[in-house]
């Protein structure tokens, strides 16, 4: 099963209502850096140290309107995947 990013929470407590709402749709989920994120506090460095939540592809679209009250947004490359074949990113 593939997974795609879908948002980046800012705070440990943001994170832990993303994930609760994904679990109340039932969204298959998983949170990239979930414990290792919160060992070293400071600057946030992209693959190292950032909480990531990635969900499986095919439910990706569903999340992304779940969580886009939260104002964290996926990298655009990452949304351009979850696009259906034919839509243009800018008629989004």
């Amino acid at each position: 099963m593939e997974f795609v990013h879908v948002a980046t929470p800012n705070t440990e407590s943001e994170m832990a209502v993303m994930v609760c709402l994904l679990d109340a749709y039932g969204i298959q989920h998983f949170v990239h850096n979930r414990g290792f994120g919160g060992l070293y506090p400071g600057l946030p460095i992209g693959q190292y140290n950032v909480r990531r939540i990635m969900v499986a592809k095919h439910q990706a679209q569903e999340a992304i309107e779940l969580l886009s009250v939260f104002g964290s947004e996926p990298a655009e490359s990452d949304v351009d995947e979850t696009q259906p074949s034919g839509v243009d990113a800018e008629e989004k």
